[in-house]
């Protein structure tokens, strides 16, 4: 006979379900179809509603046309404006009216052809100075912007040797604004620094060879008035988007920034990691009601990594102070591990096949230190750290090298680790030593690591435009994979286990892309937002929706919102009650 615990855990688990399922569910609301000026059916085009203006908590909902054009809203989507776009052709706006809509998309002209920034870029794979400009400027906004297009204007009459030392003086002071993307009353405010502390190789992501390598580039191959070329940009794969498919923004503020959001079976809200405010923001999905959860440490923190356990806790890694913390959703109370020295700067924690925080053999949590290019691990029961260093050249800045993203293998045995400006490697969690080393080229890189249920690695390499595959099992390459868009600087990588395929978070690109292994094809979900700067996503571990959050830097540069895709392919996890109930 079944307890009234478990029946009221389970009872929790299925309302919890309800709620966050609750705005894609859906009768029909708005409907419409979308043609083209000749009045044939333009299928696959994203449609979007929502109010006339984004406040904070407001929803947007994007749903796409079928093969007839018709498209259909769910019922609970709302709002008073409705854009169009597909590629080709220009924006439709309009507003809702209560009969069935027909929406009329034109063809764009050359000079109006809405891409998105990767389509500007151009050069082959290997030339270093294209993956070295998209790896570095890339990483911390799109490239290029409107502001950075005004700018190649104003240029592109210099002989090539003045534009080289135009876009020179622009990117050191590029190194100069990185420090402030930082949060508030950072360690690193640079009213605080000196020039020359600034543009120290010893203290930046890139140094000055990089520099010299991205200003040669961009004088020799960056055109501003290449639009015909442009108007042609594809994707570079099919799109993956159907008439269920269905894609949520919900806004977050816009002084904030929010890095990454987290989900817990714990709760039935929505958390985002807001680094500049040194804060959690919860986020109710049904109605967009949100609260801020300060981080209690005397000083900035930023929080930068939010993953959940199996427990349904959070795990928070911070870039300031040497602080790791755990939240409990449901109680809303802290755990702080002060447990590094104020300079390590926390980045990722290392998670499992299902994207939860993972546990080696000991116990014990395993995290990358950024600033000194070291992993690290934590016994959550006593508070006890190690740290181990990873490969560098000699002379190198251990910054430069930056330790990144993490995975655990099944066995906990070992962690996988990369690093931006080097390779991807495995350290042995029983004994910290380093057993497997695959070195990249400077502009290769690798960037968030996904593991599937077979060990298998995937790692999106961020600047050479490429998915790098490897059986960590067997300790063998599988296979370098071209993105679909080589610009397109895919920052993430997610498995899916109930769809069993690789969800890819581009920064520059405005897309999502699906990776299927069994075929290694591409599908792309089109975003509905410009600026669409994607870091890492995650699940509703009750729908199998995917959610992430756009990042962009500087803090308000552009959209700050929760989003949500519904690939509208039925896929649904099976084993909601036994796998997430707490232990």
């Amino acid at each position: 006979m079944l307890s009234h615990t478990f029946l009221s855990r389970l009872f929790s688990l299925l309302l919890i379900s309800t709620v966050l399922s609750l705005p894609h569910r859906g009768v029909a609301g708005v409907v419409g179809v979308v043609k083209d000026a000749e009045g044939n059916a333009v299928p696959q085009a994203l449609v979007v509603l929502g109010p006339d203006g984004m406040a904070v908590g407001d929803r947007r909902t994007a749903v796409f046309s079928d093969e007839a054009g018709a498209f259909r809203f769910p019922e609970q989507a709302g709002g008073t404006r409705l854009q169009a776009f597909k590629l080709g052709f220009t924006t439709w706006q309009g507003a809702v009216s209560g009969e069935p809509l027909t929406i009329t998309l034109t063809q764009a002209s050359v000079a109006d052809a809405p891409v998105p920034p990767s389509a500007w870029l151009t050069g082959e794979r290997a030339d270093m100075g294209r993956a070295d400009t998209v790896l570095q400027c890339a990483s911390c906004h799109q490239f290029p912007t409107d502001k950075i297009l005004r700018f190649g204007e104003s240029v592109a009459s210099l002989g090539e040797a003045d534009r080289k030392t135009a876009w020179d003086a622009m990117i050191t002071y590029m190194r100069v604004k990185f420090f402030e993307i930082g949060p508030d009353q950072s360690l690193y405010d640079p009213a605080q620094m000196d020039y020359q502390q600034i543009t120290s190789p010893d203290s930046g992501l890139f140094d000055a060879h990089d520099q010299a390598v991205i200003s040669d580039y961009l004088a020799r191959e960056f055109d501003p008035q290449r639009r015909a070329q442009i108007a042609d940009y594809r994707y570079g794969a099919p799109l993956g988007v159907t008439s269920r498919t269905v894609i949520e923004e919900i806004q977050l503020p816009q002084d904030s920034f929010v890095r990454e959001i987290g989900l817990s079976h714990r709760s039935r809200y929505l958390w985002g990691a807001d680094l500049q405010k040194n804060r959690l923001l919860r986020v109710d999905p049904e109605t967009g009601e949100q609260k801020a959860y300060p981080v209690p440490f005397d000083g900035p923190t930023g929080p930068h990594t939010i993953v959940d356990d199996a427990d349904g806790y959070l795990w928070v890694t911070m870039i300031e102070n040497g602080v790791l913390a755990r939240f409990d959703p449901a109680t809303e109370e802290w755990k702080l591990f002060d447990a590094f020295p104020s300079h390590e700067m926390a980045h990722d924690i290392a998670p499992n096949k299902n994207f939860q925080v993972a546990y080696d053999p000991q116990g014990r949590v395993w995290l990358s230190l950024i600033a000194t290019n070291q992993l690290a691990w934590l016994d959550p029961d006593n508070g006890e750290t190690a740290t181990f260093p990873l490969p560098i050249d000699e002379g190198e800045p251990p910054i430069h090298r930056s330790v990144y993203g993490l995975v655990m293998t099944s066995d906990g045995g070992r962690v996988w680790f990369s690093q931006l400006s080097g390779g991807v490697g495995a350290v042995n969690t029983a004994t910290g030593e380093l057993e497997v080393f695959i070195d990249f080229p400077q502009g290769a890189g690798p960037r968030r690591i996904a593991i599937d249920d077979q060990d298998v690695i995937y790692v999106p390499l961020f600047g050479s435009g490429e998915l790098f595959i490897y059986d960590s099992r067997a300790d063998r390459e599988i296979a370098r994979v071209p993105m679909p868009d080589i610009n397109s600087a895919v920052y993430s990588a997610v498995w899916d286990p109930w769809r069993r395929v690789v969800w890819l978070g581009t920064s520059n690109a405005d897309v999502i892309y699906k990776f299927v292994p069994e075929t290694r094809q591409f599908e792309v979900f089109p975003l509905p937002s410009p600026m669409a700067y994607l870091r890492m996503s995650t699940f509703d571990r009750h729908t199998g929706n995917l959610w992430t959050a756009y990042s962009n830097i500087p803090t308000g540069a552009g959209p700050s919102r929760f989003v949500m895709l519904d690939p509208g392919d039925g896929v649904r996890p099976l084993r909601v009650a036994q796998e997430t109930a707490p232990h």
